[in-house]
């Protein structure tokens, strides 16, 4: 007796040392494929969770069966078919495969005492649908929570119909691109007729495709600001006219100008007085116009500038240029003009981290019209204000509104 003991115990050590090595070498083997399969594709700048995109995502991963099922712990792989309703609400549909067999340790000695496992392969096929809820959609990480039903299927048949099961979980997503993202699952697929818990833990790829675009920012229209008025020519005083039969008096003060502004005329007379030579009979008196008031007629204007970026970026989109370079060519007619960048952030982040972000955007702005106009920086003061609570920050469309630079300034311009 002490012998056939001694011998059960070292061979089952061996036996769960074994299943252990098993799993590290299932999980080694899976990694490197997952992690090869992202970083071959391209990459982009945009990364999130986007409301009405589909999701397709293979995985691999390892089971882990209740000892009560009196199955082998073994690899599971299988793939995912998902989408979102929304950015944070969505449904998929998932699929997997596992190629166990009985462990059976209840008559573990032969007559000889030695340790035995009797080992017959055994298929699960298990497949559900679940409903999933989004954490942080717009930021890379996007941790989760899921919950659905199915059914497995066994091979050979262990019943005489498929197991209704339940199962729910929790994960997270990280976005490597903008369409691909590296996904962690933890599963209780719990088989609803016999209350039988199967644990997974899956790695797997996902593969993003369409998704809402960002609303699309009508350009704002900048007035360019008529030429300026050319100078006023110069008055020249003509030499008084020589006396016609008579004595020239001198010249009455200009008149009052008949115009305030945009050009009016001025008018000075001086008389002629009569000799007697001449009969007494009237000259007419001598006169003379002048230009006056020729500046131009101004009035106060509103120039504005509004340009939005993406999530955490400071750069200029295309898209916006026509609007930066309206405000370009006006600071280039108007080279006494200054002018107020100001640079604002949605809610996400911290208060420091979006008041840095902030002012990147406003200075980005000031660095376009400097580099591609020419405008003396001095001209030009970028201000970063940090989190901007104008728009609603708990939609998207709020969110994207704030991520913005604008200027609204009055400036005197001619009157048309």
């Amino acid at each position: 007796m002490i012998t056939t003991k001694t011998t059960y115990s070292v061979d089952k050590r061996r036996f769960y040392m074994n299943k252990i090595v098993t799993i590290a070498s299932a999980m080694k083997k899976m990694v490197p494929v997952l992690f090869i399969t992202v970083f071959l594709l391209p990459l982009s700048a945009r990364s999130e969770t986007k409301a009405g995109s589909v999701e397709i995502s293979p995985f691999a991963g390892y089971n882990f069966f209740e000892s009560r099922q009196n199955l082998d712990n073994r690899p599971v792989f299988g793939g995912r078919l998902g989408y979102n309703i929304t950015n944070y609400f969505g449904i998929e549909g998932t699929g997997e495969f596992i190629n166990s067999a009985v462990d059976d340790l209840r008559t573990p000695y032969t007559k000889e005492g030695q340790f035995t496992r009797r080992s017959d392969s055994i298929k699960v096929t298990m497949y559900h649908l679940d409903l999933v809820y989004t954490f942080m959609p717009e930021s890379k990480f996007n941790p989760f929570i899921v919950a659905g039903y199915g059914a497995a299927h066994y091979s050979p048949k262990i019943n005489n119909k498929n197991l209704s099961l339940v199962d729910f979980g929790a994960g997270a997503k990280y976005w490597v691109a903008d369409n691909i993202a590296l996904r962690f699952d933890v599963r209780d697929n719990m088989v609803l007729d016999e209350t039988i818990h199967n644990v997974q833990l899956t790695l797997g790829v996902v593969l993003a495709f369409g998704g809402n675009k960002k609303p699309e920012t009508t350009p704002v229209k900048v007035v360019e600001p008529p030429p300026p008025p050319p100078p006023a020519p110069k008055v020249i005083e003509p030499p008084p006219p020589a006396p016609v039969d008579g004595k020239v008096g001198a010249w009455s003060d200009w008149s009052a100008c008949s115009a305030p502004c945009g050009g009016g005329t001025q008018t000075r007379t001086r008389p002629v007085v009569t000799d007697p030579a001449n009969g007494g009979a009237p000259l007419p008196n001598l006169s003379e116009n002048r230009s006056c008031n020729t500046q131009a007629c101004m009035e106060e204007e509103k120039v504005n500038l509004l340009i939005q970026f993406d999530f955490d970026k400071a750069v200029i989109k295309k898209e916006f240029y026509p609007n930066v370079d309206a405000i370009g060519a006006f600071l280039k007619k108007n080279n006494k003009i200054n002018i107020t960048l100001d640079g604002w952030t949605d809610s996400i982040g911290t208060v420091k981290y979006n008041m840095t972000l902030s002012q990147r955007r406003a200075d980005a702005v000031k660095k376009y019209l400097v580099d591609n106009f020419k405008i003396d920086p001095a001209r030009i003061t970028a201000v970063g204000h940090g989190i901007s609570n104008k728009h609603d920050n708990k939609t998207e469309v709020g969110r994207y509104k704030n991520r913005r630079v604008e200027m609204n300034q009055t400036v005197m311009v001619e009157k048309k």
